[in-house]
């Protein structure tokens, strides 16, 4: 758990860091589910989890590849606008996953931004290690907790997303 001091990177230009819950809609509590047709469902299954190393940021090749589809659609649905909301494992200080996190939603952003689509659409959000996928302190938990997601913009909207591979300790895939 002897981590280096958490650093305070620099997000001018990557779209605005949000805190949790920062939207009204968020503040209520309360979930609403919808279903996607057409080109917002086509969206929505482009837009696949990303999963990092341990104590990484870094994209692998096959979440660029995600993220490219998924830029390819939104700069075709340009009304779209996103929480980019990174995730951490439970190892580390609560200052330094919320970093950490921060970091890794600031990556896929500015990835996307470089792909073309609007940083103006895409809000960074760090929710560190408070909100995991997976219990547990195996390999596997830890792999799925290190993560980014997305949620619309508009209210409190939940959609499923599909996964990325997910990345060990070590920095190789977990075999499924």
């Amino acid at each position: 758990k002897n981590k280096k001091d958490a650093e305070n990177p620099a997000t001018a230009g990557q779209g605005q860091t949000t805190t949790p819950g920062a939207d009204d809609a968020n503040k209520t509590g309360k979930t609403e589910t919808q279903t996607a047709t057409g080109e917002m469902r086509d969206l929505l299954l482009a837009l696949k989890r990303v999963h990092f190393g341990f104590d990484s940021s870094i994209l692998d090749e096959k979440s660029k590849a995600y993220l490219d589809d998924a830029a390819d659609k939104l700069r075709k649905m340009t009304d779209v606008a996103l929480y980019v909301d990174g995730h951490t494992d439970e190892r580390g200080t609560t200052e330094y996953n919320m970093s950490l996190g921060e970091r890794r939603a600031s990556t896929v952003v500015e990835y996307l931004k470089n792909s073309g689509v609007d940083a103006t659409r895409l809000n960074i959000v760090s929710f560190g290690e408070e909100k995991p996928m997976a219990q547990g302190s195996g390999d596997r938990e830890y792999a799925e907790n290190r993560r980014v997601e997305y949620r619309l913009m508009r209210g409190n909207v939940q959609f499923v997303l599909e996964d990325s591979e997910l990345i060990g300790d070590d920095g190789k895939p977990i075999a499924e």
